[in-house]
């Protein structure tokens, strides 16, 4: 699922066709999806394969590549994965249900021997056979300790499948945690995102409460990636991101949005609440000096820009995420390193103004 917007996807699109041009790389289909998705940087260990075989000087050769793209990229091979686990929870309940049902019928036959044995018993005490009893008595001790062994293998299998079980369900939860959690940061992906985002304006509906949104970008961000290369770009997009979850609370999401573009929900808040919050993530993002951790030598500071808006009631989300971004690109060309909020013109069409901070 692809999600970035005309000037993210053409941004993308040019660093890949200039990547692959530059290592004599057919534009073919799976390579264009490699180096897009390199450059867009989703993908953390997409992106440390394609720089240790940059590092290492390995040709991109067609076999290369099509690892690749079966690695990381290929959804049949996901879809494969996650069949494969159904099955094998499907499989583990049937042995299940199957445990149970022996289990019924061995109570059952358990049940049905005592009931004949206290028929025999009964008899027995009537004509006062000494030797019968004891041996009847014998009997029951015996299939009671069948009963107890039986009980005993049905217990242990029944304990290794539910501990089978238990680790499908949490390889599952891991699974459903990965594809609504974005890799490098941690933080919230873009499905997550629009999932929430659909669910908050519902509430801010049905209760009347506030609901903002935030979106921020990087300043200069492919600048310093292109100057200090991907890993210490991933460091940068890591240190923000872990910025931003340690200032949200409660219900606020925090996501990366695409790129360098970071997201917030933030319900039961209105855009000047918003905009102190915005103010205050970038003092603290611009209060952090880059400083590379073998050599000392110091890579500046870093910077971001946001734009706010509120929810209107009935609005179209669309329209919601067009006002934020319009106010996010009016703090880009007044400057950045600011935070704007989105206003209505009397035109009624998206206009910005910068809020102090």
């Amino acid at each position: 699922m692809y999600h970035d917007d005309l000037h993210q996807a053409a941004e993308f699109a040019h660093a890949a066709v200039a990547s692959m041009a530059r290592f004599s790389i057919p534009p073919t289909p799976i390579n264009f999806t490699i180096w897009y998705e390199y450059h867009a940087g989703r993908d953390p260990a997409l992106s440390h394969a394609i720089d240790s075989l940059l590092g290492s000087q390995t040709p991109f050769t067609p076999e290369t590549t099509l690892q690749l793209y079966e690695e990381f990229l290929n959804p049949a091979r996901m879809l494969r994965a996650s069949r494969e686990t159904t099955e094998k929870l499907a499989s583990a309940m049937e042995e299940l249900r199957h445990f149970i049902g022996a289990a019924e019928e061995d109570t059952r036959a358990y049940g049905d021997k005592l009931e004949h044995f206290s028929g025999k018993l009964d008899s027995q005490v009537q004509v006062h056979s000494a030797p019968a009893l004891g041996s009847l008595v014998g009997a029951i001790l015996q299939e009671t300790r069948s009963m107890q062994e039986r009980n005993q293998s049905l217990e242990d299998r029944l304990a290794e499948t539910t501990a089978e079980v238990q680790l499908l369900r949490e390889h599952f939860e891991q699974a459903r945690r990965e594809a609504l959690s974005d890799a490098l940061t941690g933080l919230a992906n873009r499905k997550n995102f629009e999932q929430t985002l659909t669910l908050f304006a519902k509430m801010a509906q049905d209760t009347h409460e506030p609901l903002a949104l935030m979106l921020i970008d990087i300043d200069h961000f492919k600048l310093f990636n292109d100057r200090h290369g991907h890993q210490t770009g991933d460091t940068v997009l890591q240190l923000v991101a872990r910025t931003l979850s340690d200032n949200v609370k409660g219900q606020d999401l925090a996501a990366r949005y695409g790129g360098e573009e970071f997201a917030l929900l933030l319900p039961r808040t209105r855009a000047d609440q918003a905009v102190k919050l915005g103010n205050n993530l970038r003092n603290l993002v611009n209060a952090r000096k880059l400083v590379k951790r073998h050599s000392g030598d110091e890579l500046g500071r870093i910077t971001i820009s946001a734009g706010v808006a509120e929810y209107r009631l009935g609005e179209a989300l669309s329209s919601f995420v067009q006002r934020a971004d319009a106010a996010l690109y009016a703090a880009k060309r007044q400057g950045r390193n600011c935070v704007v909020a989105a206003t209505e013109s009397g035109s009624g069409k998206a206009a910005a103004a910068v809020l102090p901070g």
